[in-house]
């Protein structure tokens, strides 16, 4: 499914007008600081818990989102929350966005853990 521009994934997880509307919430924030973002957001509902992914690209930057939470509609504010806080930093810190952040995780080695 696709909702403003992101691709959605949800399992066990009914997305109903409200959520709809805070997910587009997202994706203006996002869009505010680059018209090409590339994201993604997952949603999984495991017992009670409902978890909320979101990962891509707005203008080269890196966007990682993850948070948990008692409802959908909770989750789904305290992750607009963290794009929003991650999108002013990249708007305060000015116009070359893409060397200051591409560098961040081009450089760096992954660990994966076994």
């Amino acid at each position: 499914m696709i909702i403003n521009g992101a691709t959605i994934y949800n399992e066990g997880v009914g997305i109903g007008h409200e959520c709809e509307e805070k997910i587009c919430q997202i994706m203006t924030t996002l869009k505010s600081l680059s018209s090409s973002s590339n994201v993604s957001m997952r949603f999984i509902k495991t017992g009670r818990q409902y978890e909320a992914l979101v990962w891509g690209k707005a203008d080269d930057m890196a966007i990682g989102v993850y948070n948990r939470g008692p409802s959908l509609a909770h989750v789904l504010d305290i992750v607009y929350n963290k794009v929003k806080k991650q999108c002013l930093k990249a708007w305060k810190s000015g116009g070359d966005i893409r060397s200051k952040h591409s560098s961040t995780f081009n450089e760096a080695p992954l660990a994966l853990a076994g």
